[in-house]
């Protein structure tokens, strides 16, 4: 029986050609998107969930109560922690400082090549269980830098030798002179899927501090690891209460334990964090099952249009003694052919599709459905379900046609409730069609508003070296530049706009709020750092090189001492407009208590962070960076390949053995927004997909709809009426649903997105056209295909349509 059904479903399916490769299309689409979809999601949330020890680690995060329901948080902790939390715990086994970092290693005499380097001490080897091949790394070896690289790197770049042992030299940027490393071992890859993913492990010599009572330290990434069986809240709430009772300060920066496998998808505190999150995932896979949906929907409204072409059929077979089951299986049989024929034909466009997907997230998939025996059996279980679940419907409705009926060819009549599904059905498909691309354009509106918004300096024909030791040829470097025709300003500083926030901030009680706390951030740099920015001067004055009184010693910054915390406070610097609100009783040129410092002018707001935050007050003080710092210049319009050419010539002659890095400004702001960027891409495919989703299914019923209909066409034709009339009688059905479609989607698609927009202090207004430019194009596409479709049927000749009829 299984068998004849099977060959009737194919006949069938050979027969109704056209309505067969729609909906073989359609479902195709869905399932691969689907497919592509369910990968990444399931790859962005496995990220460090392969560690043996993965419920007892956690990464030290610091909080800071600003106000009542308020804080900040900061993924860094006080190194004073490594021995405070041990020795005061026992819960506490272990805690470790671990970052990653790209450092530049010499392969060869002329080359080197950059290195992901994760940075950490011994301690490492009890918390990720690193799986070494060769060599004793555990073993740390004083005095020498410990190198412990992967096995890929090895085979990359040595792959015919014994590399423990070997010696192996960066090329610095910060440092004074090239350091030498050992390598002391050779250890598995670290899987693409976290966090720690690195080529090399630098095991450095385990670094100890006190913890501070007065609340100063030295702030670094550190992660715990807590004896089986811990409550990691009970423990956190412990620790907690512990620190405010050590600590002088009523307002301490307290712990926040976040578990490791939480990191990746929750880090959206931290301003540099461009990870996808569990917003954006949930986004993600809800795009694609609606996808799935509108394909599935096609099936069942296309399935069910066609019924009356099998209605003599069902009624034969029923008077030759089928029964109702058999004619269920019979209808169950199409549809699962449909089905494994689409999920077959997904597959392979999602196999094909692999590196476009890796492309877009940035890393290597490491499950993939075609590569995975279990992933692979699901993905089959959810074909036979969703054949079987899709087909349900038709196949009832089939199967429970009267006998007199089906042999008239009449089984859905109009009015019934059949055609009340369909249509219902058709809503819902060009609903999520309009909520899409609402989405599409809110989000692109909104990437237009972050990269393109005044954020108070002139971000363009900015450029910024990185981070370096200056050996005392600091000022020489920047006078050589200076000289240069195409600079116009060069500063020696130590923050670059789209890297850090700045250099320090500090909590002061809102004047204007009793009880609440301000954060105000510190930007250090030479006296041409608001010129070399392009601020904009309100009052007062810019601090100016050729007045000494205008630098403050790096030294004096730390320091304890009362006469150099006297010179501190005297020592000139710029404040905004929003950091002068918060002091109105006091004037330029006095000293500024809570800000132990002496304003001189006031400056323009801008914004030191991305635009997903409000902008906060903000100091520019200026220091002396002869030793350390970085360059920011401002060069004229144009002139970019001639000063990127003079700072190479220059670097040779200064810094001969330390690597170069440029960077344009502009492109590290642009930087910030790449998430919000690569979500407008998803957006623009799978609205594009929807419609396409959506006018197959609209194609698919004109089609059938004008087919029965052909007989009254050529009536109305011999009758006088014209191809238009006849085009718009066959539109006004279908533009009537379209409009409850709309009407449905608006009120979702604007809550969804103003939720979404929430996460941005600076965000756009969703205005009515929005909603009209999405109403606009679904109605387009819809009447567009509608419309091609009757009136080729239109311009039939009377004759033939009604003597074919």
């Amino acid at each position: 029986m299984i068998r004849n059904h099977i060959k009737i479903a194919w006949r069938n399916l050979l027969k109704n050609s056209t309505y067969s490769l729609i909906n073989i299309i359609g479902l195709t689409i869905g399932l691969a998107a689907c497919l592509a979809v369910t990968t990444v999601v399931i790859d962005e949330s496995s990220y460090d969930r392969f560690w043996t020890k993965k419920d007892q680690i956690f990464r030290l995060n610091s909080t800071y109560r600003l106000s009542a329901g308020k804080q900040t948080k900061t993924t860094k902790a006080f190194e004073g922690w490594k021995i405070a939390l041990p020795e005061n715990f026992p819960e506490a086994e272990k805690v470790s400082g671990i970052h990653v970092f790209t450092e530049n290693f010499k392969i060869s005499k002329d080359n080197s090549i950059p290195v992901n380097v994760l940075e950490t001490d011994s301690t490492a080897w009890d918390i990720l269980d690193f799986k070494i091949i060769a060599g004793n790394p555990k073993e740390f070896q004083f005095g020498v830098e410990n190198l412990v690289v992967s096995e890929s790197f090895k085979n990359k770049y040595f792959p015919n030798e014994d590399i423990v042992g070997k010696e192996l030299k960066n090329q610095p940027s910060y440092g004074v002179k090239p350091k030498s490393y050992i390598i002391t071992g050779l250890i598995k890859d670290i899987p693409d899927n976290s966090i720690f993913k690195a080529d090399v492990l630098h095991i450095s010599d385990r670094r100890e501090e006190t913890l501070f009572k007065e609340g100063y330290g030295t702030f670094s990434q550190l992660f715990l690891l807590t004896k089986k069986g811990t409550d990691a809240k009970k423990l956190q709430e412990k620790v907690n209460k512990w620190y405010i009772e050590f600590f002088d300060s009523k307002n301490p920066y307290l712990l926040d334990f976040q578990p490791v496998y939480d990191i990746y998808l929750n880090s959206s505190f931290d301003g540099k964090n461009t990870n996808t999150s569990e917003k954006k995932l949930l986004i993600l896979g809800s795009i694609a099952i609606l996808l799935l949906l509108i394909a599935c929907i096609n099936y069942i409204n296309l399935t069910t249009a066609r019924a009356s072409y099998h209605a003599r059929n069902t009624g034969v077979r029923k008077v030759l003694g089928a029964n109702k089951s058999h004619l269920i299986q019979q209808n169950l049989i199409n549809s699962l052919l449909f089905f494994i024929l689409s999920g077959c034909l997904a597959l392979i466009i999602y196999q094909v599709s692999i590196p476009l997907i890796e492309n877009f997230i940035g890393h290597s998939l490491t499950k993939i459905f075609t590569k995975d025996i279990s992933l692979i059996s699901i993905y089959s279980l959810a074909i036979l379900t969703l054949g079987i679940f899709t087909g349900l419907y038709p196949a009832i409705l089939l199967s429970g046609v009267r006998v007199t009926s089906a042999l008239k060819n009449k089984i859905i009549k109009s009015g019934t409730h059949q055609n009340y599904i369909r249509k219902g059905l058709v809503i819902i498909q060009f609903s999520v069609s309009v909520v899409v691309i609402i989405a599409m354009i809110v989000v692109d509106r909104q990437v237009e508003l972050l990269k393109n918004k005044d954020i108070g300096f002139n971000k363009n024909n900015l450029l910024g070296t990185q981070y370096v030791s200056w050996e005392g040829k600091g000022e020489s470097f920047k006078n050589e530049l200076a000289n240069s025709p195409y600079i116009e300003s060069v500063s020696l500083n130590a923050w670059t706009p789209g890297e850090t926030a700045g250099n320090m901030t500090k909590s002061l009680d809102d004047p204007f709020n009793p009880g609440n706390k301000i954060e105000i951030w510190y930007l250090f740099g030479d006296a041409d750092l608001a010129k070399t920015l392009g601020l904009e001067l309100k009052q007062g004055r810019f601090l100016n090189s050729e007045f000494p009184g205008d630098f403050l010693n790096e030294d004096l910054q730390f320091s304890s001492d009362s006469t150099d915390i006297y010179k501190m406070a005297n020592t000139p610097v710029l404040i905004t407009e929003n950091t002068a609100k918060l002091f109105p009783e006091n004037k330029l040129n006095h000293v500024f208590k809570d800000l132990n410092a002496k304003p001189v002018g006031i400056v323009k707001n801008f914004n030191n962070e991305s635009l997903r935050t409000a902008g906060k007050p903000i100091v520019i003080r200026a220091m002396e960076y002869d030793d350390y710092g970085s360059i920011l210049m401002r060069i004229k319009p144009g002139s970019e390949e001639k000063v990127v050419a003079k700072i190479n010539e220059l670097w040779q002659e200064f810094f001969p053995y330390k690597l170069l890095e440029i960077n344009n400004v502009s492109d590290l702001l642009q930087k910030q927004y790449d998430a919000e960027t690569k979500l407008l891409q998803f957006f623009s495919f799978f609205s594009a997909l929807s419609l396409l989703l959506a006018a197959l299914g609209v194609f698919g019923l004109i089609v059938q709809v004008t087919e029965q209909r052909v007989k009254e066409i050529g009536i109305r034709k011999v009758l006088g009426a014209s191809v238009q009339s006849i085009v718009m009688l066959f539109s006004k059905d279908f533009l009537k649903t379209i409009a409850v479609a709309i009407i449905i989607a608006i009120p979702i698609g604007w809550y969804a997105m103003l939720q979404w927009l929430q996460d941005y202090a600076y965000r756009i207004e969703i205005k009515w056209w929005i909603f009209g430019l999405a109403a606009s194009v679904v109605i387009g596409i819809a009447m567009l295909t509608v419309g091609i479709q009757s009136a080729k049927k239109a311009i039939i000749n009377p004759a033939k349509s009604l003597k074919t009829e």
